[in-house]
């Protein structure tokens, strides 16, 4: 599959390399800079993107493509602008997704010996396909992660010595129950305006 992209000045053809360098392309002929003589004095204005075989960025010098792929700059640009989809994990999820993905190679990482698989593997991903955590490792700019909001919880001690949480009943009134997962969560400022003397704080899971 190829893309030829059709730019008219030297600051679209930075931004073109810039968004296929991102997605880590790069000349064909190794050397990942902006190559400006190839559009100030060898006068091209088409570049041209191989995801095939030969994967690259090159050049048309003659501007002399003509094919099906061949695509304006704006039409170009505004195929970037994809909507981003926002995950919600854990710190510890990000940090370890964010290690594997600054590798060279984050790929090879997974199967290799060296852990990341497993350490991936044992972490709760509810919601969140193979296919996404793939795609966010290979740097694809619409899928973005971040930290869940940290929730918290109230607890305390009944008269029979057992730890019971703080919800709110059907009323809207607050209660207790022994039951952790059937409680009132919420940030820490919100929670603050619940807490009383009887009651501690402490994370939700």
């Amino acid at each position: 599959m190829e893309t030829v992209v059709h730019v008219i000045t030297l600051e679209q053809w930075k931004s073109v390399l810039d968004v296929w360098f991102e997605q880590w392309y790069d000349w064909l002929i190794p050397n990942n800079d902006y190559r400006e003589s190839y559009f100030t004095i060898s006068g091209s204005r088409q570049l041209w993107l191989n995801v095939g075989e030969h994967k690259g960025i090159s050049y048309w010098s003659n501007n002399d493509y003509s094919g099906d792929n061949l695509i304006e700059y704006a039409d170009f640009m505004a195929q970037q602008e994809k909507e981003m989809t926002t995950y919600e994990v854990t710190q510890e999820q990000l940090e370890l997704l964010d290690k594997v993905k600054s590798m060279p190679y984050p790929f090879v990482e997974l199967i290799t010996f060296n852990g990341y698989r497993r350490k991936l593997d044992r972490l709760d991903w509810s919601g969140i396909s193979n296919d996404v955590i793939l795609k966010y490792l290979a740097h694809d700019e619409t899928i973005e992660f971040k930290v869940k909001e940290q929730l918290y919880r109230l607890w305390r001690v009944d008269s029979d010595g057992d730890r019971v949480y703080m919800r709110i009943n059907r009323y809207g009134t607050p209660d207790s129950s022994m039951d952790q997962h059937n409680t009132f969560t919420a940030p820490l400022e919100e929670i603050k305006k619940w807490q009383t003397p009887a009651w501690e704080i402490e994370k939700a899971d």
